[in-house]
């Protein structure tokens, strides 16, 4: 049986398939090997897969995850799942690898992630060739989830939205600015609560004001994570992760005017690497 798994920071995907067919699927926390040690994520799968699943019964196991882009962090993981399957193969990947096979199979293109964080790669249908040192929220995510409610927000406090959108926020969150202050300095995910706010842009997407917001922050996005690559006017951009999903209209937009074709958006990598690993 073939197990595959998608982790972000606050979430995991698995899939377990026996001849390409679904046995098993569940969502765990978030396996960043970088704020998870190899025994916690053994008792994260402990408790997702005893007397569920049959581990000797797995053969192999594809992870692809954020913060496993170097050996290091990589080994966190992959001595959790050699501890845990021990009878299986096991291959301990970046999520990025995911998303291009998951978007792209044995084609080329610029693969992108957008959702609470944001990244992009270049694969060339194998490997990925180039991407970007991803320096989280506070340097770089542009397109982000995070990257969109922090810049809303930031106009919200300064009053400088319109007054329909202003009370519509209000209504619909009953925070006052020190509310926000306080969780964007205070919490223990900031991200995640900037983030939490792309469902009222979403709501609201079609409003001016916003609308020319969004295409100004998308823009950063190919600006920073997209133009970097050569030749990126002769590669299909597509991505992963719910942001670039909900807001594919925006960014197909963004994308036609600097003459990208961006062609494929999928909440989850799952299926598309579930195709992949049954080529």
């Amino acid at each position: 049986m073939l197990l595959i798994a998608d982790s972000g920071s606050t979430k995991t995907d698995w899939l377990l398939l026996d001849k390409g067919k679904e046995v098993y699927s569940v969502k765990t926390r978030g396996l960043n090997p970088f704020f998870v040690t190899t025994d916690h994520t053994v008792s994260v799968m402990t408790e997702a897969f005893a007397g569920k699943i049959d581990a000797h019964s797995v053969n192999k196991v594809y992870f692809y995850g954020s913060g496993c882009s170097d050996f290091q962090q990589q080994k966190v993981i992959e001595n959790a799942l050699n501890q845990y399957f021990q009878h299986s193969d096991n291959f301990v990947e970046h999520d990025l690898l995911g998303a291009a096979r998951a978007l792209f199979g044995n084609e080329s293109g610029i693969a992108g992630i957008l959702g609470t964080g944001s990244n992009t790669c270049l694969y060339d249908g194998n490997t990925v060739t180039d991407h970007l040192f991803s320096l989280g929220y506070v340097y770089g995510c542009e397109g982000s989830g995070t990257y969109l409610g922090q810049n809303y927000l930031r106009l919200h406090l300064k009053n400088l939205v319109p007054e329909d959108l202003r009370i519509a926020f209000e209504k619909m969150y009953s925070l006052t600015p020190q509310d926000i202050l306080t969780q964007t300095y205070s919490s223990a995910h900031p991200n995640i609560f900037l983030a939490s706010f792309t469902v009222f842009l979403s709501q609201h997407k079609d409003h001016p004001f916003i609308a020319e917001l969004l295409e100004n922050l998308f823009a950063d996005f190919f600006r920073e994570q997209v133009f970097i690559y050569p030749g990126y006017k002769n590669l299909t951009f597509s991505c992963i992760g719910s942001v670039g999903f909900f807001f594919r209209d925006v960014i197909k937009r963004v994308a036609g005017k600097n003459g990208i074709s961006a062609e494929k958006f999928l909440v989850s990598p799952l299926e598309g690497l579930r195709n992949f690993h049954q080529a």
